[in-house]
């Protein structure tokens, strides 16, 4: 039996040897869509020191190669994006993935990078809340005026607009309160990150209800997703060290395989899900090291039924 949950699946892209191949990438979308996933995720880096996929050419890629699943930004960084560009870019995955897309969006962004960009961290709040509202706004109507204390513009327009207009969804990144008054008010929900016990979810998850329900919203419409890295293999040293291979090259050695990470045998993987599942999360978005197809049926075939 499937989960109630949605199940979705992180693009692996992130990588220190060579790329897979675009053979391997497409096989993969295909077989997820094939097979029932809910969705498809990217994360976004711009600076690093191992090979990364840019996180909207995967989820064009992927939209031209699929037809049922949907897609998403486990996020895109805003900061990174003039609110106009950010639009434009939206509504043009929109348009490719027939509606698709699931928009998650974060103020974040390395200082490397920042600093690259010429970014300042000056008022970025301010400018995001700023940000979310022009968005809403530009995809509502066919030409806009906007004032604000960071943004300004005049007779703007952005088209096609997005399938939901106005009221397209959209999922903010992070674990600060600020950043969770924001999903529950402004925004339509909160996606953990990797590194978000079960414990941290169920805690953040009642301040969602209890800011939601202040606001006058319904806390049982927030979506809660979570990024969560497996490797299924019965010897659980094999597996553990393929998930951390990957996670450490892409997070650092810090990084603690046991405590954020799912591996070992189908039942143990499980397990671990099932307690994020408990926790509140509504979108499982789940990552493996590599875009490899029998994985993938192992995920479908011998975990997840064991979900409830």
């Amino acid at each position: 039996m499937p989960p109630k949950a949605n199940v979705g699946l992180l693009i692996p892209k992130a990588f220190v040897g060579p790329m897979p191949s675009p053979m391997e990438y497409t096989d993969f979308f295909q077989s997820a869509d094939a097979m029932g996933f809910h969705s498809l995720w990217t994360t976004e880096r711009i600076l690093h020191k191992v090979n990364i996929l840019d996180s909207v050419t995967a989820l064009t890629w992927a939209a031209a190669v699929t037809q049922r699943i949907k897609l998403g930004s486990a996020v895109l960084l805003s900061t990174l994006r003039h609110p106009l560009v950010l639009a434009r870019t939206v509504a043009g995955l929109d348009y490719v993935s027939n509606g698709r897309f699931i928009l998650g969006l974060s103020l974040g962004g390395h200082t490397d990078e920042l600093d690259a960009m010429g970014i300042t961290v000056k008022g970025r709040p301010g400018r995001f809340e700023e940000t979310i509202a022009l968005l809403r706004k530009l995809w509502a109507a066919e030409e806009i005026d906007f004032k604000g204390q960071h943004l300004s513009m005049e007779g703007v327009t952005v088209a096609p607009r997005p399938s939901f207009g106005g009221r397209r969804p959209i999922l903010l990144g992070g674990e600060v309160k600020p950043v969770l008054r924001r999903a529950a008010t402004i925004a339509d929900g909160w996606i953990a990150s990797s590194m978000a016990t079960p414990e941290q979810i169920w805690e953040h998850r009642k301040t969602l209800r209890t800011i939601a329900n202040e606001a006058g919203r319904n806390p049982d419409s927030l979506e809660i997703g979570k990024l969560l890295y497996i490797a299924i293999d019965e010897d659980s040293f094999v597996a553990k060290q393929r998930v951390g291979d990957s996670m450490k090259n892409y997070y650092g050695d810090w990084f603690d395989v046991d405590k954020f990470c799912a591996f070992g045998s189908p039942k143990r993987c499980a397990d671990i899900l099932q307690h994020y599942l408990d926790a509140g999360v509504t979108t499982l978005m789940v990552g493996l090291a590599h875009p490899d197809v029998k994985e993938l049926e192992r995920l479908h075939n011998e975990v997840l039924p064991l979900l409830k």
